[in-house]
């Protein structure tokens, strides 16, 4: 009944970004204001159904891209819409040095070249993946519709409940999220599992991507250390 929830929540949430009427006016006017609808999280003081849409959000997102026409309600570096990453994650070296985050793909495509400022300058690495997403985003024709979301599980692109749930229910995803939640284990096993799941332990790959400028390779076999090799590949951990 909770996964049927997050189904039904979700589908009302496909709605919001995809159709305009009364009940979409009144929430976007309340909680959106002059903000992203994707950008949005739910905050102390607002209603059971808003902090419940806010919930699924990222549930919904995994699953869908949006679709740009005039590029005015979706963010350009955080939303997925010409990849099936966003660009933050496809390019995290200039995200990491650009001004102005959580812009419209319009802004950025309003002029050439592209209205993007960052705080150092472009050199070696950066500067080739300043060149490739260029050359990705340029192709970009934008108009005068209004930008929709596009669910990527059924053939046309329209959400339905029920290919939400066979998607959560294939996946297990349940039964991997109350794994650890409800296991007797100490308080911080059961923390260290919810950051292996996150991806967010500091094995050598993310601290690279941290800046850190040691030796990539795992010390004890010499292939490329992350989490998936040290915890799960590795021949001691496979053993384990």
């Amino acid at each position: 009944m909770e996964t049927q929830n997050k189904c039904l929540l979700s589908k009302w949430l496909f709605k919001l970004f995809n159709e305009d009427g009364l009940w979409q006016n009144v929430l976007k006017r309340k909680y959106v204001k002059d903000k992203f609808l994707f950008q949005e999280g739910k905050c102390p003081g607002d209603s059971h159904f808003w902090a419940g849409v806010m919930e699924v959000k990222y549930l919904l997102l995994q699953h869908g891209k949006c679709k740009v026409n005039n590029g005015q309600q979706t963010r350009f570096w955080e939303d997925v819409w010409i990849n099936k990453q966003p660009l933050m994650w496809l390019f995290p070296n200039l995200y990491r040095i650009v001004r102005n985050k959580g812009v419209s793909v319009a802004s950025v495509l309003s002029s050439t070249p592209l209205n993007i400022s960052f705080r150092r300058g472009l050199v070696g690495k950066r500067l080739s993946e300043w060149f490739r997403l260029v050359s990705i985003v340029l192709t970009i024709n934008l108009n005068n519709n209004k930008d929709g979301f596009i669910w990527k599980i059924k053939k046309y692109g329209v959400f339905s409940t029920q290919s939400l749930y066979r998607e959560i229910m294939k996946e297990g995803r349940i039964s991997r999220n109350e794994m650890f939640w409800k296991a007797r284990l100490p308080l911080k096993i059961i923390i260290f599992l919810w950051y292996l799941r996150r991806g967010v332990i500091l094995t050598k790959d993310n601290l690279i991507n941290r800046m850190w400028k040691g030796d990539p390779t795992c010390s004890f076999c010499g292939k490329q250390e992350g989490i998936q090799h040290l915890f799960f590949e590795w021949r001691v951990a496979r053993f384990v």
